[in-house]
């Protein structure tokens, strides 16, 4: 039986709490919704994972400011965070495996031969692949994004159907929801402009915010991929979608563009 495949991207706000630490109940029912949609859809299922940062900065006595020490926070939280995610599945009856990849990385072409065999293979043998990228040895995400791009080069490369950015909102607004309350869900978004991309005002404090969503959700759409970009603190937003129901904005895939 053929199986789609699936990217589901978790920011690290969805993993953290009000007091900075990891959000270990809401991890909890992210693994519910995908041990429930692998159960109810012939799917395979890739996670790409932020999170390492808080989870290790709780070893380092204090929040991380500098890029080393970041980093070394990552380090610390990296396995910590997958201990988490693997226990949580196994309750589930899922096996998971780690990978830790660059951006960089993935326009090597034998670098990405090999990253597309590995999760191929994870694939047969019903392993859902855990992705970050490597934020003990590379900076882009520390400075830039929040594992977006990653998410969507990483859907392309293994030719995923649908590529989910799970957000603490419910979606992209006409405006900054949190600016004004008056702003409206745009439940279908069929093209992403550049003006767009570049008029989207984020929260300042944090990485990876609606601007670089849009940014990967425009990149994956014209790779032929279908985006939705969604609330991920909502019990049901990942189990809609396999159900066909949009919980948050649509972003089809463009085959005009698609190469």
């Amino acid at each position: 039986m053929h199986k789609r495949t699936i990217v589901i991207k978790i920011g690290s706000r969805l993993l953290t709490t009000p007091t900075d630490q990891t959000d270990l109940n809401n991890l909890r029912q992210l693994c519910k919704q995908i041990a429930e949609i692998k159960s109810n859809h012939p799917i395979n299922v890739c996670i790409v994972s932020s999170g390492a940062i808080v989870s290790g900065q709780y070893y380092l006595s204090k929040k991380p400011s500098t890029i080393p020490e970041k980093q070394a926070a990552a380090a610390i939280g990296q396995p910590a965070l997958f201990q988490e995610y693997s226990l949580f599945l196994k309750q589930l009856g899922l096996n998971t495996a780690q990978l830790l990849l660059t951006r960089d990385g993935l326009d090597n072409h034998e670098r990405q031969t090999h990253t597309k065999n590995t999760i191929h293979t994870l694939f047969e043998h019903n392993v859902i692949p855990i992705i970050n990228e490597n934020d003990s040895v590379a900076i882009e995400e520390l400075t830039f994004g929040d594992n977006d791009g990653l998410s969507s080069k990483l859907a392309t490369l293994i030719s995923a159907e649908t590529l989910i950015l799970l957000t603490d909102t419910n979606g992209v607004y006409t405006e900054n929801p949190s600016l004004n309350p008056n702003a409206t869900l745009i439940e279908l978004l069929p093209n992403i402009s550049d003006e767009q991309i570049a008029n989207t005002i984020d929260n300042l404090d944090a990485r990876g915010g609606m601007k670089s969503k849009l940014l990967a959700a425009k990149n994956a759409s014209q790779s032929g991929i279908n985006v939705y970009i969604t609330n991920g603190r909502k019990s049901d937003s990942i189990v809609n979608i396999l159900n066909n129901i949009n919980p948050g904005t649509f972003v089809p895939k463009n085959d005009d563009n698609n190469n």
